[in-house]
């Protein structure tokens, strides 16, 4: 069997229908790895040219290939992902197109179809493998916050170590258990996921995020040269507007009544989601302050990287300076 190693978490197909005219992506590399003393400015600014120039985009190998010998198709999960969601996004789009002004017609053949694509490009990436590490991180932390709560905790940490390290004083016994319990309460370690266990992560979440959007009301934006939109390493953002944020609807909650969700489908056309209750008989065209709201989300709310067909000041600023992600899971200090 021909293994299909690199898995393009953001698909090829996809990532195309933002090259520009000159057929240029421009990749800003935001991540905090990508801001140390060996990496310039220019460094974090790439020009991909052609379709083939996306072949070492957004790929990252045996993502999707399973560890488990009880699996003997390793590539059952990239096929699903070719045929269920890559294989008709070409189709999918041109119909969207075609039918920009009569919606109804749009949402009768494709809902069922958007909604899956929606639900996969959340849980497929690499940025919703890292959040997922993140959740299992607090989860241990908590535990280990819980433990000390225990009067047989500490004890039974220095008998296990007495045990498995005879050689060690009972000053340096006191001294390791300190220094755990501080790297585990200040999150100085890392956490990373088995691609088994990121695999039913995904399926899960997918199945999950699926019956979550699928109440909303879709509707279609499109925009005109020069106002093109973008899309990122995590390009489907959901959020709680600021002014909508309270102890029951956070910032980043999908299922509460406020949320608003933005899935660019190209560098012209938009999917904007929300629980508003509206007839939606047409597409509408974008001006400027919606295209620049909706990337201004799309950028901040990136983890690595961002794919723009133009180059811009505001994108600039990205690789200016390190500005990280909005949220992260994290407990109380």
């Amino acid at each position: 069997m021909d293994i299909k190693k690199r898995n393009h978490y953001i698909p090829k197909v996809y990532l195309r229908r933002f090259l520009n005219d000159k057929a240029e992506l421009f990749v800003y590399k935001k991540g905090k790895y990508f801001f140390d003393d060996k990496t310039t400015k220019n460094d974090r600014l790439l020009t991909i040219i052609g379709e083939d120039g996306l072949n070492n985009i957004a790929v990252k190998r045996n993502l999707y290939i399973p560890e488990s010998d009880q699996i003997e198709d390793k590539n059952l999960f990239e096929d699903f992902f070719s045929q269920e969601i890559e294989s008709k996004y070409d189709e999918f789009v041109k119909f969207v197109e075609d039918n920009f002004f009569n919606a109804p017609e749009i949402f009768s053949k494709y809902r069922d179809y958007i909604i899956t694509l929606i639900a996969s490009m959340m849980s497929r990436t690499l940025h919703s493998k890292t959040e997922v590490e993140e959740i299992y991180k607090v989860n241990f932390q908590m535990h280990n916050w819980a433990k000390t709560f225990n009067p047989n905790s500490i004890p039974d940490m220095k008998a296990y170590l007495a045990g498995k390290f005879p050689e060690m004083t009972t000053e340096e016994i006191d001294k390791t258990i300190k220094d755990y319990t501080e790297m585990v309460k200040n999150g100085e370690f890392e956490i990373q996921l088995p691609r088994n266990l990121f695999i039913k992560h995904i399926f899960e979440n997918c199945e999950l995020y699926s019956n979550l959007i699928s109440d909303m009301t879709i509707q279609i934006l499109k925009s005109e040269e020069p106002n093109y939109f973008i899309t990122t390493d995590a390009p489907v953002v959901y959020f709680v507007p600021k002014e909508k944020v309270n102890f029951y609807f956070s910032y980043k909650s999908l299922g509460g009544p406020y949320t608003e969700l933005y899935f660019p489908i190209t560098k012209n056309l938009c999917l904007v989601l929300s629980r508003i209750k509206i007839d939606v008989l047409s597409g509408i065209f974008a001006n400027k302050e919606m295209v620049d709201t909706i990337n201004y989300n799309l950028s901040h709310n990136s983890r690595d990287f961002i794919y723009s067909p133009i180059q811009s000041d505001v994108l600039d600023n990205f690789i200016e300076k390190f500005i990280p992600y909005p949220f992260e899971f994290r407990i109380q200090k």
